[in-house]
């Protein structure tokens, strides 16, 4: 069976690597030079760029085929073309959501019609990052020359458009993300901004970071709503489904055989830990990490287990920076998987507390005597084995200390 990706996300762009790691050949769909760009080369992952319509799409496609669609949850156009063409062709169409994230006391609009008709029922300079797409449409907001701040991709084109559009220079943000909530609310008080503008782009879009900064500067967020609900699969749901669809490795099992963990010890004497949590769970893992030399950079909504929060609030990409290992400990599911793929993003080792499939190593029992160091792991499946397990081994590591 041949498989096609249609990207141009960073959901995408996981599950490229994904497959090129387990020796998939894949070929990916990207509409621009931008979105090719952003793709490092990787064994099996053949990238075509272009913009395509359903019938350049069917032209391509068989019964044979599977395709992904991984494209933006905004691009709904795009979405019917690729159904469309599945549907004329045979080929088997499966969706890669990119899950909402619920935010209260934001003011939500349907299009971007109903967008421009709320700016000009409300006053203020506005921080608009819903791209470069529709830019043209928010010149019906009433003067929007003095009142709008575009933040978009720093390309040539993209620049180009906003220049033929009228925007002045000093009113074009070009560039890159993600952005972390501290350059979201820099750039709200640098343009003097009361209004930021922006779509429900999920967790990986930076959409929590857009509503922290807003909340800092007590700015007004208005949200043009995603075009229609879906169903599909998240990321981890697609890398599971297509490893057993197209009998590929999984995380943690090669050909459906089970694969033991192996023991890896490092130093981590100055080296930073991020842990996310401040439980008792996230408590273990810190006191853990203290003891063996780590800076542990520890971050959460509130210290209920008493380990002493560098940053007290919610989790935040830019807290990654510089990280040699990851902890997602927190009571939010959603929260702890969105680290982990951020994580991976980044080549960061991740321990998942509560998934040990979304983790990419795994926190074991330290047991410690007599100069030694030992740890134990399960396979996922037995964590009351592990505890028994290290008991006795702490047990006979006691000995040595005579």
């Amino acid at each position: 069976m041949r498989l096609a990706v249609f990207s141009g996300t960073s959901e995408g762009h996981a599950l490229c690597r994904f497959l090129s790691a387990r020796g998939a050949a894949a070929d990916v769909y990207v509409a621009t030079e931008y979105g090719a760009a952003v793709m490092e080369p990787m064994p099996g992952v053949a990238v075509h760029e272009g913009r395509l319509d359903a019938d350049g799409i069917a032209a391509l496609l068989d019964a044979e085929t599977l395709l992904v669609d991984a494209t933006h949850p905004y691009a709904a156009a795009v979405t019917d073309n690729l159904r469309a063409a599945c549907a004329r062709t045979g080929a088997q169409y499966e969706r890669l959501l990119r899950p909402a994230l619920d935010a209260a006391g934001v003011a939500a609009v349907p299009d971007t019609a109903a967008a421009v008709a709320w700016l000009n029922a409300h006053p203020g300079k506005v921080l608009l990052t819903t791209g470069s797409k529709e830019l043209e449409a928010y010149t019906a907001v009433e003067g929007w020359r003095e009142r709008l701040y575009p933040r978009v991709l720093p390309s040539v084109p993209v620049l180009e458009k906003c220049a033929a559009l009228g925007f002045a220079g000093a009113h074009i943000i070009a560039m890159q993300g993600p952005f972390s909530r501290e350059i979201n609310a820099a750039l709200l008080r640098q343009t003097g901004a009361t209004i930021l503008v922006t779509k429900d782009t999920g967790a990986s879009g930076g959409f929590a970071e857009k509503l922290s900064a807003a909340r800092e500067t007590g700015a007004t967020v208005l949200v043009v709503a995603r075009p229609c609900a879906e169903t599909g699969r998240t990321l981890e749901e697609m890398q599971a489904y297509l490893a057993g669809r197209l009998g590929l490795a999984g995380p943690d099992r090669t050909q459906g055989e089970s694969l033991p963990r192996f023991p890896l010890f490092v130093s981590l004497a100055g080296k930073t830990c991020v842990v996310f949590g401040a439980g008792r769970i996230a408590a273990r893992r810190i006191g853990v990490l203290r003891r063996f030399g780590a800076r542990v950079v520890t971050v959460a909504p509130e210290d209920r287990a008493g380990v002493g929060l560098t940053h007290c609030r919610g989790y935040e990409k830019s807290d990654l920076s510089g990280a040699f290992l990851a902890v997602a400990a927190t009571d939010d599911r959603t929260v702890n998987r969105r680290i982990a793929r951020d994580c991976a993003e980044r080549d960061i080792p991740c321990s998942v507390a509560d998934c040990a499939a979304a983790s990419t190593f795994f926190f074991p029992a330290v047991c410690e005597g007599g100069g030694l160091t030992a740890g134990v792991v399960s396979d996922g499946a037995a964590h009351g084995k592990t505890a028994a397990a290290a008991k006795r081994i702490r047990a006979v590591l006691e000995e040595f200390d005579d």
